[in-house]
């Protein structure tokens, strides 16, 4: 009971605290630059009021660009910024009240001076958590009390049209996505993917962008782009450190520090983050045979703890205006120990036990994951950009586990007969890549060019040596068959080119076309052979887009993509963890391609969005895990290349704004597949559908308070059967204090029902039932603090006018 009190009794302390608050007015701060991302001092910042149009407020940026207004009475006004030699700027429509009297606004720019315009005038508009524009989305996790002590890959399963399956695979309407950060592409396996996004604290993330209709550059990724953009901090230093704990076993410590001036920025995130998550299971296979039939029942539960340290470094610099420079070092780390015990009932077909058995899985190791990147941009004239990215990336991941199964007679009575195995495995993977983009617009600025190429190397160790107990001498012995040496090399080459070219007011079509080289090498050395593989793909791809002024979108988009196996599905090492179900990979996997056809309709006005795509895709050559049943009544699960299937997808993603404090946003998938005629045959493949949906809301009754929640309902189909419905849930409570620097997030996840997961497998001569429960459910406390300088506020009283200080 003490674990629900301590999140209610906090609540009720900070609402307390609240309601102290004396009588507010309202606050503007924020910092000025050109475009060189100079500070600019000595600028004059003015402040008019809509509905006094005589009095200004007026002051003069400090040597860090910044500027400050304090007790400004509630209401409508104008904000002007002036600089000898820059264009005037004008930003209208600030609303001060009583739900947002405090405003911090990012970055303004002063562009050079023109003579074909006097002053530039925009409209302020406050930034909602969720944001869609062209059919592409926007989470602006700075704005969300969920992102504190939480971490990238968590908030990802908040964003509309984003699920992770059960493996931890991200999808986009029910399609891998490309990851960047920053712009940049993530060059990284599926598990280190996975390493990096649980490492990466939600409170270092500025926003997520999902790109359904991606650039040209990453045209032909099948499920679009997800770009994880990090915070950049303001000009001069600024900080922040946050410490965060939940009842379900976790922690996390985290700070990150920046700096600002002309042409430079520097950043550098460090952190560690522990988890333990407690969850238990069963499965009930039943293996039908001509003459009988019989069950095999397991149970488990497992504890698995993982400590994940962790630090970021970016560096921003420009050589000029034209010549940009950008270095990013990350590491990454993950130290776990994991702990299962299965028991294992083989029932006859008389309904009675007849072999009884436990096996505990004891797993402890490490992983190890350093990268950089170094990027140079050139800047030519408008709409003229070459970009540059090389990276690097190493990895080495240990992984130890220990087998033991102890045998007993039906009345759980020990035979006296036991087993002891152990498998270590040792893995090394490094990669360098080389990309270059060039983009340039022509003469008319209604033609646009894009060419670009990319290399990427990768390369992998793997070693496991595997060992059993020998009895009666208790000597550990080399296990062969479950031993393995190998090195795999894969080689990806391409040559990119696109024209864009806009043939009408707010209507354009683009089209272009990828040359692909693949170059795959296994040397198994266990086996004193190699396997190589060597394919050219050519990759075209074309969308149209039209908007009208009415903000309506129409956009349809088709490109052949490529899908390639990773590590995980070639690796032949058998997995021993389950001596019933034994696992591993294929080698002799070919890539998988498509043909994508999406069409999206969207409208969006200022208090809502609506988005609705339609999408048919023909997949050649899939490669998918199929469990088939052994003989000796074990089951295998490996990776196979089957025939072609046909996708059917529906998907809508909406958002609208209730009032100025309250905003929901609602989004579902649907997607169904059929397979071929003889995979449905002999494989006994079944068609079916996968449904993804969530559900967010944001209230902000004062910019004080910050009240948000996520709720996902997912179903997923495979080849030989389907997942039943499963939920999540996220609510977060913020409430600031000090100026804002100090911040309290209290955060209830999965309330009422911990994460579970039931499937169904139907195979050839057998079906399986299995049900995990995981104990997700768990009330988080995060503490923030944040550092920065505040600006001197210069006041001067304008000729003729009064001014609002006295």
């Amino acid at each position: 009971m003490s674990r629900f009190l301590i999140p209610i009794l906090f609540f009720c302390t900070v609402l307390a605290a609240s309601a102290q608050d004396k009588t507010i007015s309202g606050i503007l701060t924020g910092n000025l630059m050109d475009s060189r991302n100079k500070a600019l001092e000595g600028a004059t910042v003015q402040l008019l009021s809509f509905t006094d149009t005589v009095t200004k407020r007026t002051v003069l940026t400090d040597k860090s660009g910044q500027f400050n207004f304090t007790g400004l009475p509630f209401g409508y006004y104008k904000l002007s910024f002036s600089f000898v030699g820059l264009q005037t700027l004008v930003i209208d429509s600030i609303c001060f009240r009583a739900v947002r009297y405090d405003f911090n606004l990012p970055d303004i720019v002063l562009k050079p001076k023109s003579n074909e315009l006097m002053e530039e005038v925009l409209i302020y508009a406050e930034k909602p958590l969720i944001q869609s524009k062209d059919g592409n989305i926007t989470f602006n996790a700075g704005e969300s009390a969920l992102a504190a002590g939480s971490n990238a890959s968590e908030l990802l399963s908040q964003i509309p049209l984003v699920t992770k399956d059960p493996d931890g695979k991200i999808a986009v309407r029910g399609k891998e996505p490309r990851i960047l950060i920053d712009d940049k592409p993530v060059e990284l396996n599926l598990q280190q993917l996975q390493d990096l996004l649980e490492s990466l604290p939600g409170s270092s993330i500025e926003k997520i962008e999902v790109m359904t209709n991606p650039p040209p550059q990453y045209a032909n990724e099948q499920g679009g782009v997800i770009n994880i953009v990090t915070r950049k901090g303001k000009v001069g230093r600024s900080g922040r450190v946050a410490v965060s704990g939940g009842t379900r076993g976790e922690a996390s410590l985290n700070g990150n520090f920046s700096y600002r001036k002309q042409g430079l920025a520097f950043s550098i995130h460090a952190g560690v983050g522990y988890n333990r998550y407690l969850g238990n299971g069963y499965s009930v296979r039943n293996n039908l045979y001509a003459d009988s039939s019989n069950f095999l029942n397991t149970s488990n539960g497992y504890t698995n703890r993982n400590l994940r340290p962790n630090f970021r470094v970016t560096l921003d610099y420009d050589i000029s205006k034209q010549h940009l420079l950008n270095l990013v070092l990350n590491y990454n780390q993950n130290n776990f120990d994991h702990f299962n015990t299965t028991e294992y009932r083989t029932i006859n077909r008389f309904d009675e036990l007849w072999k009884l058995s436990e096996r505990e899985i004891k797993s402890t190791g490490s992983g190890y994951n350093p990268n950089t990147s170094l990027s140079y941009t050139w800047k030519g004239k408008p709409g003229e950009t070459l970009r540059i990215i090389t990276s690097y990336q190493f990895s080495r991941n240990d992984n130890n586990r220990d087998f033991y199964q102890q045998y007993f007679y039906p009345d759980f009575s020990p035979t006296g007969v036991d087993s002891l195995q152990r498998q270590d495995n040792f893995t090394r993977v490094n990669s360098h890549t080389f990309r270059v983009n060039y983009d340039k617009m022509l003469g008319n600025a209604k033609t646009f060019i894009s060419l670009g190429g990319l290399y990427n190397r990768a390369n992998n160790q793997v070693l496991t040596e595997a060992s059993y107990k020998k009895q009666p001498e208790g000597t550990m012995e080399k296990l062969d068959l479950l031993s393995n040496h190998f090195r795999f090399h894969q080689t990806v080459s391409n040559l990119r080119a696109s024209v864009k070219q806009v043939v009408g007011e707010n209507f354009s079509f683009t089209t272009g076309v990828t040359a692909e080289q693949t170059g795959i090498w296994f040397e198994l050395l266990k086996e004193n052979r190699d396997v190589k593989n060597d394919y050219l793909t050519w990759l075209p791809f074309a969308n149209i887009n039209k908007t009208w002024k009415e903000k309506l979108s129409l956009t349809f988009a088709y490109r052949r993509s490529i899908r390639r196996p990773g590590i995980g599905e070639l690796n032949p090492t058998i997995d021993f963890s389950d001596p019933y179900n034994i696992r591993f990979g294929n080698a002799d996997l070919e890539a998988s391609t498509a043909h994508n056809f999406d069409f999206i309709i969207g409208r969006t006005k200022t208090k809502y969005f609506l988005n609705l795509g339609f999408g048919f895709n023909q997949v050649q050559d899939i490669f998918s895990q199929v469990r088939t049943l052994l003989d000796d009544g074990k089951t295998q699960v490996t990776w196979e290349n089957i025939s072609d299937r046909r996708e059917y997808e529906a998907s809508s993603w909406n958002g609208i704004t209730l009032s100025k404090q309250l905003r929901v946003n609602l989004s579902a998938s649907y997607t169904y597949t059929r397979y071929s005629a003889f995979d449905k045959t002999v494989r006994k493949f079944r068609d079916g559908g996968s449904f993804t949906s969530n559900f967010n809301f944001s209230f902000n009754p004062t910019d004080r308070w910050s009240f948000n929640g996520g709720f996902n309902l997912n179903r997923f189909a495979s080849p030989q059967g389907y997942a039943r419905w499963s939920t999540s849930m996220n609510l977060g409570i913020q409430r600031k204090f000090f100026d804002k620097r100090l911040i309290i997030t209290v955060n209830t996840i999965d309330p009422f029902v911990n994460q579970q997961r039931k499937t169904f497998i139907y195979g050839t001569h057998f079906n399986l039932e299995s049900f995990s429960l995981t104990r997700t459910k768990n009330y988080r406390l995060t503490l923030a603090y944040l550092f920065n300088n505040q600006p001197k506020k210069k006041e001067v009283l304008l000729p003729g006018k009064l001014s609002a200080k006295k």
